[in-house]
């Protein structure tokens, strides 16, 4: 098999699978970051004020307009995609009138009490349909293929670190409907966004190479290009663009760089590197501090300086305190928000030091440093009290961590007895199919399919809106949608044996 490049075809079909079965479960839920991102990609301006109390995150400065409270990195790429949605919608409109006209108060069915004021007001202004149709095309033009990347990534750095064509594929599979990266991808979220960067950060550092596959050799690390920190820099850069929560990577990738460049060329060569990977980082700073010009009128303060109190921002320092006893553990075990909760298998990463042949896993320097980072978004995340707020939406500001988790995870799963891992693994994709298919907390997600069987996110909200717009589908439309995508697949996938045995004998 040639380990240089991944055979083409199984690429595109990884690609395809992954984008079409995100996009199925693409979502109506619309968030903060959405509104910015119709203003930017539909009428070119940073300003909400059309959708002002539509979410409490959206706010009002006086004499400047409204704005969201968070970095609008999302938002910016959110735009994008909704650049291209746009004109559809105006055409629906135009086409159907009632589509963006007033309704009368109506009730959705949700036992959360925020829910069914959100719907009228939205259906108030005429906005209902408008917003979730915004939302579904995001997530199925931004979203859904940056996953799609992101698995690409995945397959590419396990191939050459296994060796295994097969192993590769199959890992990468895992990644992308195993893990909460599925969870949180049904719609415009940074969380999602920045732990493709994180990834993309990881793999340019330590490049596609086979890893100590006859162990855990901790010779000469490679030496990545100065692209290659350019690039790590500037992808954590993004992450910094869409949340603060990218700080700790920033910090560790930082401190990583600077110990590999002293190591490589004493201090010359520690501050050549650490320039080429502040380079990096500085592009996309410069647009949150461009952006924070424009809408606060001060590059140097963020949105949350300027928004009024809330609950959260005024414990500790703008929402900042000490890590609290509640979210050091929520933040892995809550059922309703916690990491491990919705991804039991990343609990055998903390077994990884415990392994001697992590036969294509970290080295024990790689490992210090991914749990370095992971350590330092954990400590971040508990201190953020805006984290409490995660029961309402689920597992939120430790997805970030899910890739190195994964990672190291691995060559964990890949040492257990055959039974025992596919029943870790198994267990993972069940909850994550289900609460992505339900947008619910780990139990509730769980009763909800055990009871009616598999869902899809957008049918559930039909559901629960029957009553102000009178839609009832068959029973059997999930059916018919997934023998639809079934049969996509088995299209798409249906030449990949030949091709792979083609490869091999090659």
């Amino acid at each position: 098999m040639n380990q240089k490049k991944a055979p083409a075809g199984t690429v595109w079909r990884l690609f395809l699978t992954v984008w079409l079965i995100y996009s199925m479960h693409a979502t109506t839920n619309v968030v903060r970051e959405t509104y910015l991102a119709i203003s930017l990609g539909g009428y070119g301006t940073v300003r909400v004020d059309k959708y002002l109390g539509l979410h409490p995150d959206l706010f009002m400065i006086p004499g400047r307009g409204a704005y969201i409270n968070n970095n609008p990195g999302a938002s910016i790429l959110g735009a994008a995609a909704y650049a291209f949605v746009h004109p559809m919608i105006r055409l629906a409109v135009r086409l159907k009138p009632s589509i963006a006209a007033p309704k009368p108060p109506a009730r959705y069915d949700d036992p959360r009490p925020n829910r069914t004021p959100f719907m009228n007001m939205a259906r108030a202004r005429g906005l209902d349909v408008v917003l979730g149709l915004a939302a579904i095309g995001i997530g199925v033009l931004l979203m859904a293929p940056l996953a799609g990347l992101a698995t690409v990534l995945m397959y590419r750095a396990l191939r050459e670190r296994l060796g295994d064509e097969r192993a590769a594929l199959n890992w990468s599979l895992v990644y992308a409907f195993a893990t909460p990266i599925f969870f949180r991808s049904g719609f415009l979220n940074q969380n999602a966004i920045l732990a493709h960067c994180v990834l993309g950060a990881w793999v340019a550092l330590t490049g596609f190479r086979g890893s100590r596959r006859n162990g855990d050799s901790d010779g000469a690390p490679p030496t990545p290009s100065a692209r290659a920190r350019f690039v790590a820099g500037l992808l954590l850069g993004v992450g910094l663009l869409c949340d603060y929560s990218a700080v700790p990577f920033l910090i560790v990738f930082g401190l990583w760089t600077l110990s590999d460049g002293w190591r490589a060329g004493g201090l010359a060569g520690a501050l050549r590197w650490t320039m080429q990977y502040a380079g990096g980082i500085s592009i996309p700073v410069v647009v949150l501090l461009g952006y924070q010009w424009i809408a606060f009128g001060n590059p140097f303060f963020p949105a949350q300086r300027y928004m009024p109190p809330t609950e959260f921002s005024a414990r500790g320092r703008l929402g900042f305190s000490l890590p609290t006893r509640e979210l050091l553990w929520g933040n892995l075990f809550d059922l309703r928000y916690g990491l491990f909760a919705f991804c039991p298998l990343l609990i055998a990463a903390f077994a990884a030091p415990l392994v001697r042949n992590r036969e294509g896993g970290p080295t024990n320097r790689e490992l210090g440093r991914i749990f370095a980072s992971v350590a330092a978004l954990y400590l971040f995340s508990s201190a953020n009290q805006y984290a409490n707020l995660q029961w309402n939406t689920g597992v939120r500001y430790m997805v970030p961590a899910t890739p190195l988790l994964f990672l190291v995870a691995i060559p964990v799963l890949r040492r257990m007895p055959a039974v025992i891992m596919a029943l870790v693994v198994s267990i993972s994709l069940v909850i994550s199919l289900a609460v992505t298919m339900t947008r619910e907390d780990v139990p509730t997600a769980l009763a909800i399919v055990a009871r009616w069987g598999p869902t899809l996110p957008v049918l559930i909200v039909l559901r629960k809106m029957e009553s102000g717009y009178a839609l009832r589908l068959p029973w059997f439309t999930i059916w018919v949608l997934y023998a639809f995508v079934a049969l996509v697949l088995w299209i798409v996938w249906r030449r990949a044996g030949t091709e792979t045995s083609t490869i091999r004998s090659a």
